[in-house]
């Protein structure tokens, strides 16, 4: 089963999710971001977006998000705790992810219920 969902930030940036649930569990799962005055996605511009220097482990946006898909794919979304920023406190996924996660978790949650509904 397969379900999406957007989340619109506080900033006017949308959080896109796509889930693929076998089970009801994510099998699947992508997120993507819009940037303000720019017409590719935050996945879409790689390197050009230029987190790397200001991130405090050497990582790019999509580098962070590849790492935190592949943690709900292996923990599950629900397993994953924030703090008031909206950033994970889970150690393990700090390592790879320290960029705000709070509108990916709703949107991934929108996305499941969305994939649920289709049945």
């Amino acid at each position: 089963m397969e379900g999406s969902a957007q989340v619109t930030q506080d900033n006017g940036e949308i959080t896109t999710a796509k889930v693929i649930l076998k089970d009801n569990k994510i099998q699947e799962v992508s997120i993507d971001e819009t940037v303000a005055d720019v017409d590719k996605t935050k996945k879409q511009l790689q390197n050009s977006y230029g987190m790397k220097q200001a991130s405090s482990i050497g990582k790019e946006w999509y580098e962070q998000v590849l790492f935190f898909e592949d943690y709900v794919k292996t923990h599950g979304i629900e397993n994953i705790k924030t703090d008031e920023k909206g950033k994970s406190v889970n150690e393990d996924l700090k390592t790879g992810c320290t960029i705000r996660v709070d509108t990916f978790i709703e949107a991934i949650k929108q996305a499941e219920m969305d994939a649920k509904n289709k049945k």
